[in-house]
C-alpha cells in the first residue's frame, strides 16, 4: 500500500512540472510581446473606424467670443444684439463716432453634414478596409509566434532527447572499459585498448554535459518566445513527425492572412481615391445657431436670437493639385497590386521549399532509423569478435561512434520534420491546427 502511494507520489512529482507544445503555444499567445504589441495596433485602428463613422453625425459646437470695438458699424451692431439700441444712439453724433461698447457672444451651434463628395462614406470605408487588415496582420502575427514556438519547443526536446543519448553513450562507453580491463587482466587485450575506451569515455562525458548545458539554454529559448518564465520545468517528448495529407498550394495560400491584409489595403487605396476628389465635389451642409450677447459678463444674456440654414460650397481646384493627389493613390494602388502578385509567388515557393524540407526529413529519418538498427547490430558483432581475441578495441569504438550518430542523426531528423512541419503550416497560414 505504502510503495503504491510512493510511486504515485513520486510520479506526479516527476510529471507536474512537464510542459506540452499545446500549453506552451497557449502561454505564448497569453504572453507574447508581439501578439500584445498587435492587439494594441487592432484597438487603435478599431478607434479609428469608431471616429470615421462618428463623422456622419452631427457636431455641436459651444463658441464664446470677447470684443470691445468703437468701430461705427460694429458698436452700433453690438447694441442691436444687446438689444440696447434707444433714440439717442440714432444721434448722427453718436452713429459717427460712437463709445467703446464691450461684448460677450455665446454661440450654440449645430453643424449638420449633409453630403461633403462622398468624404465621410469614403472615410469609413477607408477606416474599416484597415481595420479588417490589421487584424488579419495581428492574425498572422500570432501565426509566427506559434511557429517560433513550435520549433523552439521542438529544439528543447532535441535537447532533452540528446541528453538521454549522451547517457547511454556513457553507459556503452563504460561497459567498453570494463571489457577492455577484463580482457587485459586476462591477457587477451594490451593496454592500449584500456587506454582507449577510457579516452572515448572521457570524450562522450564532455558531450553529455555539453547536451545537458544546451538543454537549460534551449528552455531558455522557449521562455523568450512564449514571454514568460516558468522556472524548473520540463518539455514532452515529440511524437514521430505529424503526417500531411493532399494539399492544394496555389488554394490553400489565398487564405493567409498576411495576403487577405494586403487585398484589404488595396480596397482602402481605392477608397482613398474617391475620399481625395470629393474635395472637388460640392458640399451640402444644415446649421442651426443660438447666440446671446452681454455686456457685461460671459454666457449673459442681454439680447439673443436663432438663426438656421443651409450651405452649398464648391470649390474648383484649378492648379489640379486634387486630382493629381488623387491619381498618387491610384499609383499606389497599383503599387501593392504588384506586391501582391510577388507575395503570392513567394508565398507559393515557401510552402513548396516547406513541404519539399518535410519530405526530405522523412527520409532523414527512415535512413536513420536503419542505420540505427544496422549500427546496433555492427557493435554486437565487433563486441562478440572483440571477446574472441578477432577485432580491436578501436573497432568497436568507431562502431559505437556510428551508432552514437546514428542515433543523434535519428532525432535530428525528428527536429527537422517538426520545424519542416511548423513552416509548410505557417506559409499555407494554417498553423492554428497545431492546437487542435
Amino acid at each position: 500500500m505504502w510503495i503504491l502511494l510512493f510511486i504515485l507520489i513520486g510520479f506526479y512529482l516527476g510529471s507536474a512540472g512537464e510542459l506540452s507544445l499545446k500549453e506552451a503555444i497557449e502561454t505564448a499567445l497569453k504572453n507574447s510581446h508581439m501578439i500584445k504589441s498587435a492587439s494594441r495596433e487592432v484597438k487603435a485602428q478599431e478607434l479609428e473606424l469608431k471616429a470615421a463613422q462618428g463623422a456622419l453625425f452631427p457636431r455641436l459646437k459651444l463658441e464664446e467670443t470677447y470684443t470691445r470695438t468703437d468701430i461705427p458699424v460694429y458698436a452700433f451692431m453690438t447694441r442691436l444684439n444687446q438689444e440696447r439700441i434707444s433714440m439717442q444712439d440714432f444721434d448722427p453724433a453718436k452713429l459717427n463716432n460712437p463709445s467703446a461698447i464691450n461684448n460677450f457672444e455665446t454661440k450654440l451651434t449645430l453643424e449638420v453634414p449633409i453630403w461633403l463628395g462622398g468624404k465621410l462614406q469614403s472615410m469609413r470605408s477607408m477606416a474599416s478596409y484597415e481595420y479588417k487588415a490589421v487584424s488579419m496582420s495581428a492574425k498572422r502575427s500570432e501565426e509566427e509566434v506559434i511557429k517560433e514556438v513550435y520549433k523552439a519547443y521542438a529544439d528543447a526536446v532535441l535537447a532533452k532527447e540528446s541528453i538521454k543519448v549522451s547517457e547511454q553513450a556513457v553507459k556503452d562507453a563504460q561497459e567498453h572499459v570494463r571489457l577492455a580491463e577484463s580482457m587485459y587482466r586476462t591477457g587477451m587485450a594490451l593496454l592500449s585498448d584500456v587506454l582507449r575506451a577510457k579516452v572515448y569515455l572521457s570524450k562522450v562525458e564532455e558531450n553529455l554535459q555539453k547536451a545537458e548545458r544546451g538543454y537549460k539554454l534551449a528552455k531558455k529559448a522557449l521562455e523568450t518566445v512564449m514571454g514568460k518564465s516558468l522556472g524548473d520545468f520540463e518539455v514532452q517528448e515529440l511524437n514521430m513527425c505529424p503526417s500531411v495529407g493532399q494539399i492544394n498550394l496555389e488554394e490553400a495560400i489565398r487564405e493567409r492572412k498576411d495576403i487577405r491584409a494586403m487585398e484589404e489595403r488595396i480596397k482602402g487605396l481605392k477608397e482613398s481615391y474617391k475620399f481625395v476628389l470629393s474635395d472637388n465635389l460640392p458640399h451640402i451642409y444644415a446649421f442651426a445657431q443660438y447666440s446671446l450677447n452681454s455686456k457685461n459678463y460671459p454666457f449673459g444674456a442681454d439680447g439673443g436670437g436663432y438663426m438656421f440654414g443651409v450651405g452649398l460650397t464648391w470649390s474648383f481646384d484649378t492648379g489640379l493639385s486634387t486630382l493629381r493627389r488623387a491619381q498618387a493613390n491610384l499609383e499606389r494602388k497599383a503599387s501593392l497590386e504588384e506586391r501582391l502578385k510577388f507575395m503570392k509567388d513567394m508565398a507559393l515557393l515557401e510552402a513548396r521549399k516547406a513541404f519539399t524540407e518535410y519530405e526530405n526529413s522523412q527520409d532523414m529519418l527512415r535512413s536513420a532509423q536503419e542505420r540505427v538498427r544496422a549500427s546496433k547490430e555492427v557493435l554486437r558483432v565487433m563486441e562478440t569478435r572483440y571477446r574472441n581475441g578477432l577485432a580491436r578495441m578501436v573497432d568497436i569504438l568507431d562502431a559505437q561512434t556510428e551508432l552514437d550518430r546514428a542515433r543523434l542523426e535519428r532525432l535530428q531528423a525528428i527536429n527537422a520534420c517538426h520545424k519542416a512541419y511548423a513552416e509548410l503550416l505557417y506559409a499555407l497560414g494554417r498553423l492554428e491546427e497545431v492546437l487542435k
